[in-house]
């Protein structure tokens, strides 16, 4: 592996030195991201893992679930191996890895019912996330909670430890994905010029921008044209004097729809789009528990609502969480925490 050096401003070459001490040893590497994975965290897997092999090593990815159909366009997504579908398997190259990746999650418990297996594994974990409040478990991180995305902090890691010339255009459209969703198609707060030069780099290397957002903004089934269109007309919920919006889904609308993982993706910003709204909730309700998602525009900080409630994290703009309490029980306790949240729309427009 080639000497080191920092060509991001928010990777340390001392970070990329311990990467790299980890790494030249290594021979059998995992590479894990979180529970519901995104786009960020499977084009960031996969990504890691092209590279990783043109080095020679034996590389494998883990999830603890399925992603989205809308990323089966992803080289190497049908090559991951799910927890859920296969706990011992992955439990097996899990605690043969000497080397462990944990990609755009904080902690272990984001990585749901692979945590446990995941806790016990012997080898090195290396983190790569931009997510606030990172826990201590691994041996090194590259961190930033003001970038944009995971997928550009690992083109700094990936660039760092001399492998830029091994990111192709298959590697650049899986980075671009994660950039691309991870920042609401570049609009949010976090995209930086630096960004935009990490973007121009992977074009130059053969990227085709505007594949990735067909691939995954592109034709939709009907049946989530459907589901969207019930839950704007049925279930969304909208406060105007609270500048606050809601909307949900209990698992009896998604199964009249024809649920299937990715569906509900993108209607939050649907809530969040409606005239005058500056703070929405998203509540999805499945068999053991009712999951989140929270956006803001302006200063007002959402991941603090969400871990303060609902034992959420995330970004300022954008945060999750998740309950297992009942659907209509969390819904009301929302409705309830309508002056809260108006407070604290206005706390932070008064200090802006």
């Amino acid at each position: 592996m080639n000497a080191t050096q920092s060509v991001h401003s928010m990777v340390d070459a001392s970070d990329l030195g311990e990467f790299k001490r980890h790494l030249d040893g290594a021979h059998h590497i995992a590479i894990t991201s979180h529970r519901s994975p995104d786009a960020d965290a499977v084009g960031t897997s996969l990504a890691l893992a092209r590279y990783l092999r043109s080095l020679g090593k034996d590389v494998t990815c883990l999830l603890p679930d399925a992603p989205d159909e809308a990323l089966d366009w992803m080289e190497g997504v049908k090559d991951i191996v799910l927890f859920d579908q296969d706990p011992g398997k992955a439990q097996d190259i899990l605690h043969r890895a000497d080397v462990l990746f944990a990609l755009d999650y904080n902690g272990m418990g984001r990585l749901g019912p692979m945590a446990d297996a995941a806790r016990t594994a012997t080898g090195a974990w290396l983190m790569v996330d931009h997510h606030m409040g990172p826990e201590d478990f691994p041996a090194a991180k590259v961190h930033d909670d003001r970038c944009s995305s995971t997928a550009e902090l690992l083109w700094g890691v990936i660039a760092g430890l001399g492998g830029k010339e091994a990111i192709d255009a298959v590697g650049a459209s899986l980075l671009y994905a994660g950039m691309m969703t991870d920042t609401g198609s570049f609009r949010f707060r976090s995209v930086s010029s630096e960004t935009h030069r990490v973007i121009a780099e992977m074009m130059d290397r053969g990227l085709d921008h505007t594949s990735v957002h067909e691939a995954i903004f592109g034709e939709q089934p009907m049946d989530r044209m459907q589901l969207h269109a019930f839950a704007v007309v049925e279930r969304m919920e909208v406060y105007p004097e609270f500048q606050t919006a809601f909307v949900h889904l209990t698992a009896e609308d998604m199964a009249r729809f024809n649920y299937r993982a990715g569906y509900t993706e993108g209607l939050v910003n649907k809530a969040l789009g409606v005239a005058g709204v500056r703070c929405a909730v998203f509540a999805k309700e499945s068999k053991d528990r009712v999951k989140m998602s929270f956006r803001s525009v302006g200063t007002y900080s959402v991941r603090d609502f969400a871990a303060q409630h609902f034992d959420g994290g995330g970004h300022h703009n954008a945060a999750g969480g998740a309950t297992e309490e009942p659907i209509g029980v969390v819904m009301a306790r929302l409705r309830g925490l309508l002056p809260e949240i108006a407070a604290g729309l206005a706390a932070a427009e008064n200090q802006a």
